[in-house]
């Protein structure tokens, strides 16, 4: 087979103390946005044992796999595919996880990549997000802009930026009314009026904000006056006005406010992002609540060709685009539109895996795990506590902090106190940005050992009879695990071994792990339990056997 490059990994040892190693970064070229970008890179298998990847995820959506689930036999490696594809014109950070059954760990590798918009006018906005975002949108929207005035931006509106089939039609946005006028003087006589989406009173009528066509609607004289300088909002209660879809009522705070159409959902929201970043949050309209309902609706009615004819019209005169128009996923990557986002370390946490499963051990034997913490947000991540649930499960060391876009280890030790013993408990990450949970199980058995018997490979399964028997208080078991017996297609499964009483009462679990093919023996005491017939039942996959000993004291 021809020999690639093999991208360093993460490998545990056994020594004392683990030396805390960087994942290997994965690369992608600069993607173009909502093309997907790929990369192929191999993930070895350092064990002597098949190694079943159970789990691939990452952290944000902008990368992804396509894979299922799969196995890398020993000392092999897989070939796997990463993608990136993301609307945003910035760079992104993430963590590639795959999650197996054999390491004490998750298997990280670091991914990079970067996406450019296909236009260069907003080439400025590579990179930013929050505030120097904003900056640079307001002095987008500000440079060269010409105010026409009230009058001649109202002239336009009527006369030709709402006539969208070019017959002199033009339509109200709250009810869908239509009326027939060439110009503002026929549209004010058949009822219409020049509608504010963000009232003048807030702003005193002054100009530009009076006559950017950008917020200027033609609406009836009735939804025009239902809606006064109201906020927009969901309607759940006491509707006073309802009439073509717009409705003004109240909402779950009982506050008053005004729902438009649904087909207009998306125009208010883009034009009020666009007005308060331009000119600012006058007189406080746009508040936290009407800016996560904007929101929604701002996602949920997307941008159409009237509006981006719309736009190309209101451009002709005033000079200035609407970013939130051209680019709706601005939105996105400001978390407030209506205050200014101070400059804060916001780390977010996630963690590799959330559910550990440990080995069977002897009472007082020991095993520790590695588990994966993340950091995917800005800023340093503060790890104040980790605490396990259980004494069982034992906290050997965590970190103090996980720096921005990195990962550190938790290192969890399961030192199960007495024999046949499943233990369940749970390790809680107390941090800077949430606690979570990881759970954490284990099992304990009687048996002083588990040892492979013979070089060849059985070809089938067999439980034999114990050794000696009757017996006090050891006691010996043999059974045969063939090479067709994996699962998944693995070399090896998962082996139950368990003891139960007469009554089917289950008296111990003296084993539940993955073996590999092979003939094994195992050691009970049976120290704990009292004089009497017992039965044992092997269990792998499909295959069951029981057979009968006898304990004699």
């Amino acid at each position: 087979m021809k020999k690639y490059l093999i991208l360093f990994f993460l490998i545990i040892t056994s020594a004392p103390a683990f030396t805390q190693m960087n994942p290997v970064t994965i690369i992608l070229d600069t993607a173009i946005t909502n093309i997907a970008k790929s990369k192929t890179f191999y993930i070895k298998n350092p064990a002597n044992t098949p190694l079943q990847i159970t789990n691939i995820r990452t952290l944000t959506q902008a990368f992804y796999f396509t894979q299922s689930p799969f196995t890398i036999n020993s000392f092999d490696s897989v070939l796997v595919t990463v993608y990136f594809k993301i609307n945003q014109n910035i760079t992104y950070n993430d963590f590639l996880i795959f999650e197996n059954n054999k390491l004490k760990y998750s298997i990280v590798y670091y991914g990079l990549a970067t996406a450019k918009y296909p236009d260069t006018l907003y080439r400025f906005t590579q990179g930013l997000i929050d505030e120097p975002l904003k900056t640079a949108l307001r002095s987008f929207t500000t440079t060269g802009y010409v105010s026409l005035g009230y009058n001649i931006a109202r002239d336009n509106m009527f006369a030709t930026i709402d006539d969208y089939n070019n017959d002199d039609t033009i339509e109200c946005v709250y009810i869908g009314r239509k009326i027939k006028a060439a110009n503002r003087t026929i549209a004010q006589d058949s009822g219409f009026n020049t509608e504010h989406t963000i009232p003048q009173s807030l702003f005193n009528e002054d100009e530009p904000m009076r006559s950017d066509l950008y917020h200027l609607y033609p609406t009836d004289n009735a939804p025009n006056n239902a809606r006064s300088n109201y906020q927009f909002g969901i309607v759940l209660s006491n509707i006073t006005y309802n009439v073509g879809g717009s409705k003004l009522g109240r909402d779950y705070e009982n506050e008053i406010v005004f729902e438009q159409r649904d087909v207009h959902n998306g125009n208010v929201a883009g034009f009020i992002f666009y007005f308060t970043v331009k000119y600012g949050n006058y007189g406080g309209f746009l508040t936290p609540k009407q800016d996560g309902v904007l929101r929604l609706w701002h996602r949920a009615d997307t941008v159409n060709a009237r509006e981006k004819t719309r736009e190309s019209r209101i451009l002709a005169l005033q000079h200035v685009h609407n970013p939130f128009i051209d680019h709706p996923e601005f939105v996105d990557r400001i978390r407030s539109i209506y205050s200014v986002i101070p400059d804060m370390a916001r780390p977010k946490i996630s963690a590799s895996p959330f559910s550990i499963v440990y080995d069977t051990l002897a009472a007082n034997d020991t095993s520790s795990y590695y588990l994966s913490v993340f950091n995917y947000g800005t800023g340093n991540l503060s790890v104040n506590a980790v605490t396990s649930s259980i004494p069982q499960f034992i906290v050997e060391s965590f970190p103090a902090t996980v720096p921005q876009s990195e990962m550190r280890y938790v290192k969890i030790k399961f030192k199960p106190s007495v024999i046949n013993t499943t233990y369940t408990g749970t390790l809680t990450i107390s941090n800077s940005d949430s606690a979570i949970t990881v759970n954490l199980k284990g099992f304990s058995n009687s048996s002083t050992g588990i040892n492979t018997i013979s070089s060849e490979i059985p070809s089938q399964y067999n439980l034999y009879q114990n050794y000696p028997n009757p017996f006090n208080p050891v006691t010996k078991i043999r059974f045969d695990i063939p090479s067709f017996a994996g699962e998944n297609g693995t070399s090896n499964m998962n082996v139950e071994l368990k003891v139960f009483d007469m009554l089917g009462r289950e008296v111990a679990v003296l084993l539940n792990s993955r073996l590999s093919p092979g003939a094994y023996e195992l050691l009970w005491n049976a120290n704990d339990v009292p004089t009497g017939t017992y039965i044992y039942r092997l269990t792998a996959g499909s295959y069951s056997q029981v057979k009968r000993m006898t304990v004699i004291k």
